[in-house]
């Protein structure tokens, strides 16, 4: 492995976050890449996280990062209690943890995901200056309100995953919130004319509130329409089998596709052969899949759930079209992404400069050298 570039002094981060690779899905994507592309600038990071499947090494060294697991029990995703979602144990211990590993004050900055939510209140006040929240989304039952008020003010500065986020967050809290979007490395990207493109895409896990079967009957109504090309559902997931059951009932099953998971390379392909980017999702944060298709040209439907982030990104960047949320809006919402197509490309590759993870992390270095300079004042 080549040294990392001179980019001055480098600093020692603390990343603290449940979930890591390789586990899948937006946050470790996350903290994952932003701790790459630290290391590449001549950082040190740490992650430590909660091992999720048996078999995990408790510590080792991944693309330069130091990964720690504590606890690692391998079963933090499958509690004895299956509607729990998480085992709870695991929580307090790693919570615990956080506690231990902050007093000790081996890091010039702390970064938390937002989730499990109690490290948060664990950290000792001696730290909180040098140490930020990310948080990857807003949820709107009462107890998660009370707490997206409350542990902002536990830490020095808060970062979102995306402006709609941000905005949440100061006006829950009335603390200050800068934005971390989930980046991408743009150079992997390329960008196809529109007559060498067809069809809809969807990239990502499939799960229920990704609510797939909006996006088969939206397809199905403007396939009816005269709608060109097929549907393509590239990802795995624990609805893959509803998703395969329900794509062979439609009208035009012939013309859906439910790949299963893709490589990187597959995935870019896809990426840059597809018209449409589809995104039917009940709740989203910043899903990476929006910034990749930008930096591919390729526009973006998605619909307008409260809880739905991918729309604040699509209008923040004017990528594509935020639709209503039956199967006919959404086909409207295809349609009208085609008929502009020109327009939504050129706006998403605008904007995916601003995605790229050389440019984030920057922004954070300079936080957190601020930070310091004022610990020092």
């Amino acid at each position: 492995m080549q040294s990392p570039p001179d980019h001055g002094s480098g600093l020692r981060f603390g990343f603290l976050t449940e979930l890591y690779h390789p586990s899948v899905g937006g946050q470790e994507i996350f903290f994952q890449e932003l701790a790459e592309a630290l290391v590449r600038r001549g950082h040190r990071v740490d992650v430590h996280c909660i091992g999720h499947e048996p078999g995990l090494a408790r510590s080792e060294v991944m693309n330069g990062v130091n990964v720690h697991r504590n606890p690692n029990g391998g079963h933090y995703k499958t509690p004895k209690v299956a509607d729990m979602r998480r085992n709870w144990s695991d929580i307090v211990k790693y919570s615990a943890g956080v506690r231990r590993l902050a007093a000790a004050d081996d890091y010039d900055f702390l970064l938390l995901n937002q989730w499990p939510l109690m490290h948060v209140p664990a950290l000792p006040a001696a730290v909180r200056s040098r140490s930020a929240v990310h948080w990857c989304e807003i949820r709107e039952d009462r107890l998660l309100r009370v707490l997206q008020a409350q542990l902002p003010k536990r830490v020095g500065m808060n970062f979102a995953v995306s402006e709609a986020v941000a905005a949440a967050i100061r006006q829950q809290s009335q603390r200050d919130c800068g934005v971390l979007p989930s980046g991408i490395e743009s150079t992997r990207y390329r960008s196809t004319p529109r007559a060498k493109r067809s069809g809809v895409l969807y990239v990502g896990r499939l799960a229920p509130h990704k609510n797939l079967p909006l996006l088969v009957d939206a397809f199905a109504v403007a396939a009816a329409r005269g709608f060109a090309g097929d549907l393509v559902i590239a990802g795995d997931g624990p609805a893959r089998a509803d998703i395969e059951d329900y794509a062979r009932a439609s009208p035009v099953a012939d013309r859906v596709h439910v790949l299963g998971s893709v490589d990187e390379g597959r995935k870019i392909d896809l990426l840059a052969r597809s018209a449409v980017l589809g995104m039917p999702s009940r709740r989203e944060g910043f899903p990476r899949v929006i910034a990749e298709a930008m930096a591919s040209g390729l526009p973006v439907v998605t619909a307008d759930f409260t809880e739905n982030g991918a729309r604040d990104v699509v209008r923040q960047f004017g990528a594509g079209v935020v639709c209503g949320t039956d199967p006919t809006a959404f086909a409207d919402g295809l349609h009208q992404a085609e008929a502009q197509w020109d327009r939504f490309s050129q706006a998403g590759r605008a904007g995916a400069d601003s995605l790229d993870w050389s440019r984030i992390a920057t922004t954070l270095e300079t936080h957190v050298r601020t930070v310091m300079r004022r610990s020092h004042v």
